[in-house]
């Protein structure tokens, strides 16, 4: 036992300094924020144990049950009456400044340095996802940020992103053959994860050139994997579950999948290595538009990598991390905005009647040729103004994200009533949500209305610089905004026309009361699963249209 002491007594300490250090940090952040209340800004009701946990349950619980937190918080705003709010939820994360109006996001996102840098917490959220600590392009900042932002980059050209349309037509058109067995019955489907499976298989190609056959063959392990660790992260999805997170053994879960899925991604990348290597020693040209294979041969055309057989360790744990945030980034949200419009376009007849006006007039009258013409010339995607208005329009509604930057002591926001926000020490979270549906900057806020992106600044429904901020604004903006809304304008155009949908909500929640008043009155409100989902996987049924035999 005397041998033991001394290991027993550093336990001890280490012990007595984690708990001193929590309790240390919980005086501060407490009291931060109730300085904050005193002062006279928006601050609601506040616990020094609790903080705003025991606000946001009951604010959740004016809401239906797995409503996102983005309504969580903008409830807790407008109960104040503000244009934002400070919110604690120490210690599942930082304390936030929640932004409603985008007039203060502007000036977030506009300065120069909180405008350029992600907060420390990120790394905690994304930890699971990308695994290597959180580090990846979403929450890097700095040198490392402007250093592997620069290896991916070039895949992000407007030549490099048309090259991949002829693979992205491919499983978007077996998402079509899919889709024409399930019209044959009148059975209600899950339409999500057709679409997340569509998208694993997109995604797949363009960055890995692998084709994982997700929609065909079964979940691929890859797929599986990252879709284990996704469960794994948003098993409570809930504010007040989420301290669940805090559960040990869930940190055990999460470690040992993610080991299970950098193994998947380290196969795809030695398996791009091999063929990059072969066809380099058979003198053949390796001609690839897929995102790891430029990334490799960019990586082996550096002085001193010439000769290389292999990456080297510190590449390939760059490599795994930034593949994983991509792999994700790359089909959830994605997945998620198809299901939006899917829900939004077939809602509103007079919309999907203009729509396929528009696709007959530049693909013609043959549904069966319109692939083939978007293979033959991808521009053609950018001669659709209107199907480019629907997108943004079902964008604005359900949002699949928000924003966040990290506060600094000369970042003060100044709200349109005069009231100033100090952000030091503050997480600024953009909340796109409320910003998108505020009825001060948006006129009939929550009408789906595409020609809000077609009128010119005289009109009213002309939305101002900063309101639609769907990517988010400033030198952090999303990188794949264009291929984003090339593989939207795609999915579209090779399935609004022989296609219907009809949402199934009432039928699969029948007999159940759930109150819709705080959620927009909207019965496809969004829920946490990754990015932002509409709730249910959106039950419905699909039919080949009366449009495509009156076509024909």
């Amino acid at each position: 036992m005397e041998a033991l002491r001394p290991f027993l007594q550093g336990v001890l300490g280490l012990v007595l300094i984690r708990v001193f250090t929590f309790f240390w940090d919980l005086w501060k952040t407490r009291s931060f924020i109730r300085r904050l209340r005193k002062a006279g800004k928006p601050v609601p009701l506040h616990s020094f144990l609790m903080g705003h946990l025991l606000q946001a349950k009951a604010a959740s619980e004016e809401l239906p049950r797995g409503a996102h937190s983005a309504y969580v918080t903008n409830r807790l705003a407008t109960k104040l009456n503000a244009e934002a709010v400070y919110f604690d939820a120490w210690p599942v994360a930082d304390p936030l400044l929640v932004l409603t109006d985008y007039r203060l996001a502007n000036q977030t996102t506009s300065h120069d340095l909180v405008g350029s840098v992600k907060p420390p917490m990120l790394s905690r959220w994304f930890a699971p996802i990308s695994g290597g600590g959180g580090v990846n392009l979403f929450t890097q900042n700095g040198a490392a940020w402007k250093r592997d932002h620069e290896i991916f980059l070039p895949f992000f050209n407007n030549s490099n992103l048309d090259a991949t349309l002829p693979v992205i037509v491919d499983e978007m058109l077996i998402f079509r053959d899919i889709l024409r067995k399930k019209s044959q019955h009148k059975d209600i489907i899950l339409l999500e994860p057709l679409t997340l499976s569509l998208m694993n298989d997109v995604i797949g190609r363009v960055i890995f050139n692998a084709e994982l056959k997700n929609q065909t063959s079964g979940s691929h392990p890859l797929s599986k994997a990252m879709l284990r660790q996704l469960d794994l992260k948003f098993a409570g999805n809930d504010i007040v579950e989420s301290l669940g997170q805090l559960n040990p053994f869930r940190f055990l879960e999460i470690w040992y999948n993610g080991r299970v899925l950098d193994k998947q991604i380290r196969a795809q990348v030695e398996r791009s290595v091999v063929a990059f290597q072969t066809a380099k020693g058979s003198d053949s040209q390796f001609a690839s538009s897929a995102m790891l294979d430029r990334v490799l041969a960019d990586y082996f055309s550096q002085p001193g990598q010439q000769h290389r057989s292999s990456v080297d360790g510190e590449f390939m744990t760059m490599l795994c991390a930034q593949l994983r945030l991509l792999f994700f980034a790359g089909y959830d949200s994605t997945s998620s905005t198809m299901i939006s419009m899917c829900y939004l376009i077939w809602k509103h007849p007079e919309v999907l009647t203009k729509l396929r006006a528009e696709h007959d007039e530049v693909f013609g009258r043959n549904i069966e040729a319109c692939p083939g013409k978007i293979v033959e010339d991808p521009s053609i995607l950018n001669s659709l103004p209107y199907t480019n208005a629907v997108i943004k329009e079902a964008m604005r509604l359900l949002p699949a994200a928000a924003g966040v930057r990290y506060g600094c002591k000369d970042l003060v926001i100044k709200g349109n009533d005069g009231m100033e926000y100090p952000t030091e020490g503050i997480m600024v979270q953009i909340n796109h949500l409320a910003i998108m549906r505020n009825p001060s900057t948006w006129p009939r806020a929550l009408e789906f209305l595409p020609e809000r992106f077609l009128v010119g600044p005289e009109h009213e429904l002309y939305p101002p610089k900063g309101a639609w901020r769907v990517f988010e604004m400033g030198v952090r903006n999303c990188t794949g905004q264009a291929f984003v809304m090339k593989e939207l304008r795609a999915f579209l155009a090779l399935v609004v026309r022989e296609f219907d949908f009809q949402e199934c909500y009432d039928e699969v929640y029948a007999g159940e009361e759930v109150d819709l008043t705080h959620v927009y009155n909207e019965k496809v409100f969004l829920v946490e699963s990754g990015s932002a989902h509409p709730r249910g996987k959106f039950p419905c049924r699909v039919s080949l249209s009366n449009y495509t035999s009156a076509s024909s």
